[in-house]
């Protein structure tokens, strides 16, 4: 089976690298967090990957509205700041992971797909909290 992963980041850099990271996927995007949860309605991905510095409605806002929502995917929060109140609020609205930037292709893929393994094998510990450092660390 394809997962389905939907990349929400403003920076169409990001987004391209993370399509080519996650090729083998069923990649879906957006822009900004409004755009987000219309794709998340519409599309179910797996996985999102989402920016916390977006224009319209950012991360944290949008997380608020995916718990919301009848269908719950992993989320993992992509940002260019290593700030642990932040990561903190957005794993208690729901994300089971904080991936700062720059971040290491490889790592980031192993992560997503180490959370999404464990999630098809319906962990115990469904609250575990992944993150990924930048290269610099």
């Amino acid at each position: 089976m394809k997962h389905k992963v939907l990349i929400i980041d403003d920076d169409p850099n990001i987004r391209l690298v993370l399509k080519g990271i996650f090729a083998g996927c069923e990649i879906s995007e957006a822009q900004d967090g409004k755009a987000g949860l219309a794709a998340i309605a519409s599309v179910k991905p797996s996985v999102v990957l989402l920016d916390l510095k977006m224009p319209v409605m950012n991360g944290i806002e949008t997380l608020k509205k995916i718990r919301e929502l009848s269908h719950r995917p992993l989320i993992f929060v992509l940002t260019g700041n290593d700030d642990v109140e932040i990561a903190m609020k957005a794993l208690d609205l729901g994300a089971c992971g904080y991936i700062t930037k720059p971040f290491s292709p490889g790592d980031i893929k192993r992560v997503v797909f180490a959370a999404l393994a464990e999630k098809e094998e319906q962990d115990p510990h469904p609250d575990r909290f992944w993150r990924v450092v930048g290269k610099d660390e």
